[in-house]
């Protein structure tokens, strides 16, 4: 794996330093008895403004640093450890990938700029009625008007609804899909966030009644674009899901060596070692799966094509698979080690079981990609 440079490093340090100061993630639990949306607007507020993630990702031509998505990953592997409510997947991931494979004559360059500056949340209606990646045009339609279009429908599922700003997603017109935007605060734009297994993310539902949009983009392969935008957050969410997987590691060590059973800490006996190794391997293992997705996106936007596209699909499918079950077993097998107090609600093992739950679930579960990988690979046929 190739070691970090002192950039990232800085990077790093900055965003651990932002999340040691924020109030932390049980302030912001879901809670729908309270309404408490999964949201740390402190938070967001110095890693947006102060640090610059909000635009991580934004080119030099629209006014952005133009980092990398190793630099991305890194970010997301803090947040994904510290499960920090704020919006990157949605904002970061999701929303500006979407918005920088866009046509630059279209809205999607002033959007970027708007999400730079850390003053807009934005996110992708982008999920089905199974939580399954769905970038189709089928549950939203677009009229024209003489004073621009309109748009009626609903999509489910949509990350990050109840906090965002800014909606992007596909709707169909009598010339096929178009991509538009909606602002969440317009006339006609209902947004419901809903309860879900994973407390410290929001999802929800976005209805429009006639609301008005914005075409972001016309393109005849607009499902085409979606599928390289998802393959991107594909191998952010795999960092989060290695920095989160090995939260979980180092928690189960430190308390393995602090509990007393029998007259031995409990790290001494041969079980707890044994478990704790498997775990290890799993996450040293999803980390370089990871890491190859990610480089495999820096090295598609850098030379766009059939074969980076090919590598970039493939490995971001692999880190999906291996992180997303390397996770779950690490927040399943730890919660064990920490016994009974693993179980209660005031430890964090359940938060962490139920973001990986959630995250294996998420654009797809595991044994999909891996039919993705087999196909790709000649061993199955294409489905």
């Amino acid at each position: 794996m190739t070691s970090l440079t002192d950039e990232q490093l800085e990077l790093r340090s900055a965003v651990r330093r932002a999340i040691d100061g924020s109030s932390g993630s049980r302030m912001f639990l879901q809670d729908s008895e309270s309404g408490t949306i999964p949201h740390d607007p402190e938070l967001w507020q110095v890693l947006s403004k102060e640090i610059g993630v909000s635009g991580l990702l934004i080119p030099a031509s629209d006014d952005g640093p133009e980092g990398t998505f190793a630099d991305a990953a890194i970010v997301a592997a803090e947040l994904g450890a510290s499960l920090s409510p704020v919006p990157f997947l949605s904002t970061v991931a999701l929303a500006t990938s979407v918005l920088r494979l866009t046509d630059n004559n279209g809205h999607g360059p002033g959007l970027l700029r708007r999400i730079g500056e850390g003053d807009t949340i934005a996110t992708v209606a982008c999920f089905d009625t199974s939580g399954s990646w769905d970038a189709s045009s089928r549950d939203v339609s677009a009229t024209s008007e003489p004073d621009g279009w309109t748009l009626t429908g609903r999509k489910r599922f949509v990350l990050d609804a109840g906090i965002c700003d800014l909606v992007l997603l596909a709707a169909s017109t009598p010339d096929g899909p178009r991509l538009f935007a909606v602002e969440t605060a317009a006339a006609n734009v209902s947004v419901d966030w809903s309860i879900s297994l994973d407390k410290t993310r929001a999802f929800g539902s976005v209805a429009l009644d006639g609301a008005r949009a914005e075409v972001v983009e016309i393109a005849d392969d607009l499902a085409e674009m979606f599928d390289i935008a998802r393959a991107m957050a594909l191998a952010l969410l795999a960092a989060e899901q290695v920095g989160a997987a090995q939260r979980c590691l180092d928690g189960a060590v430190d308390y393995s060596k602090q509990r007393i059973q029998f007259d031995r800490k409990i790290g001494s006996f041969q079980a707890i070692k044994h478990t704790l190794v498997n775990v290890l391997l799993r996450v040293e293992f999803a980390r370089s799966a990871a890491a190859e997705a990610v480089a495999a996106v820096d090295k598609y936007l850098i030379d766009p094509g059939p074969a980076t596209r090919k590598q970039m699909d493939l490995l971001s499918a692999i880190a999906k698979s291996v992180c997303s079950d390397a996770f779950m077993f690490a927040a399943d097998e730890t919660l064990h080690v920490y016994g009974g107090l693993g179980f209660t609600w005031e430890h964090d093992s359940h938060l962490y079981f139920r973001r990986a739950k959630a995250t294996e679930l998420m654009f797809g579960s595991p044994a999909a990609y891996r039919e993705t990988v087999a196909a790709t690979a000649g061993l199955i046929g294409a489905r």
